[in-house]
């Protein structure tokens, strides 16, 4: 450094470790945005992505995060962003679509791909079919369509319904039509969407990989040809993930299967326990017999069925369900999944909250429906809130 002054220390002193040999069983956090190098020859390199240098081009602790979900998913390279609906759109935008082309969407997902998807393919005069793509009849419609690209959903948000991917992806194949699958709500613990035939598995990583709602992020994991163009539209676009995301996401993955085991088991043991309910209207649940799609999902998911349920009270307006979110104890009502905390939350207002009200219609959700993320808490007393607070809000 060839300096002593105080002002000078205080800037370049700490910031390089000498003389040991050790490793940290857990990775260190780089938070560096720009790394520098005394050798010129490799500052240039680094610039093509050999080293790191400034984290929108790579950073350690995504790289760290990106190999980790790659090897859940059974995939070849993945790559991260700020969101999973970044994640989404980078997909979508990798398509090369024209005018006339057509795609195709779970009818029945999630509010706001429908809108990103609406937006971006209106403005490049694409059209979009939705479809009940668990729905046997959905592999004919692909088959006379014949779309250019093709999303599912590994478990439809909010209404659980479980397509059979391996079948849709042989239909995706046939017709020419590249598909991805989000596939957030199963996880790779209980499906590896790209082993399952997708060429795009997308996760929202803010939701069961983190698992502790403290940190958003989104991948996309699959065959290095697919996957590295996206990496290099990442480094102009910016939609990176940061390296605090990451080290807290990758932290999250260490405990991952454990979690969607005891999830699992939990979101079963509640199933059961509202079926009995005379308030509730319907319960779904993929690991119940009269989930219309529970013959599919258990052939298409390993280990269990996720921590997603949902369920209608019964004869309730939009004024009940939000009493029901008033009068739980023990679940928070929060739009979002995947916490060790059990959530809860009403579609119809938060995950379709920008489809239309026809939108909503066709797919099947009501103003009395509930979706509730299966927390790790005695199963129990999640179930007892759930019923204290729908004989509650019936109450008022």
């Amino acid at each position: 450094m060839g300096s002593n002054k105080v002002q000078t220390l205080a800037i370049h002193a700490g910031s390089r470790l000498s003389g040991s040999f050790a490793q940290g069983i857990t990775p260190p956090l780089h938070l560096a945005a720009v790394s520098y190098f005394d050798d010129a020859q490799r500052l240039d390199q680094s610039l093509d992505g050999r080293d790191f240098v400034y984290t929108r081009i790579s950073a350690q602790n995504v790289v760290l995060l990106e190999e980790a979900v790659a090897a859940l998913e059974g995939a070849e390279a993945c790559v991260c962003y700020a969101s999973g609906m970044a994640a989404l759109r980078a997909v979508l935008e990798a398509q090369s679509l024209k005018p006339g082309d057509r795609v195709v969407m779970p009818a029945d997902g999630y509010g706001a791909t429908r809108a990103l998807f609406k937006s971006v393919l209106a403005a490049r005069q694409v059209e979009l079919f939705p479809m009940l793509l668990s729905e046997a009849k959905a592999l004919g419609k692909i088959a006379a369509l014949r779309p250019k690209f093709v999303l599912a959903e590994s478990i439809t948000n909010p209404l659980l319904s479980v397509p059979d991917l391996p079948k849709l992806a042989q239909s995706c194949r046939d017709a020419g039509a590249k598909f991805a699958v989000d596939a957030t709500f199963a996880s790779p613990v209980l499906q590896q969407a790209h082993l399952n035939g997708a060429d795009y598995a997308v996760q929202s990583t803010t939701k069961w990989i983190n698992g502790h709602s403290d940190a958003m992020g989104g991948t996309t994991s699959g065959k290095r040809e697919l996957i590295e163009p996206l990496r290099a539209a990442r480094v102009l676009e910016g939609g990176i993930l940061g390296p605090f995301e990451a080290w807290l996401t990758l932290r999250g993955i260490r405990t991952l299967p454990i979690r969607i085991k005891v999830h699992s088991q939990n979101a079963q043991h509640v199933a059961n326990r509202l079926r009995e309910s005379s308030v509730l209207d319907r319960v779904i649940y993929p690991g119940l017999s009269s989930h219309p799609n529970h013959g599919i999902a258990q052939r298409v998911l390993t280990g269990g069925f996720g921590g997603m349920l949902a369920f209608e009270i019964k004869g309730a307006s939009r004024r009940e369900a939000f009493r029901f979110l008033e009068c739980v104890r023990l679940a928070k009502p929060a739009p979002s999944l995947g916490d060790v905390t059990t959530l809860v939350m009403h579609p119809a207002t938060a995950s379709a909250r920008r489809m239309t009200a026809a939108e909503r219609e066709t797919a099947g959700i009501r103003e009395n429906l509930i979706r509730v993320s299966v927390g790790l808490e005695d199963p129990d007393d999640i179930a007892d809130d759930l019923i204290q607070a729908v004989q509650r809000a019936l109450e008022h």
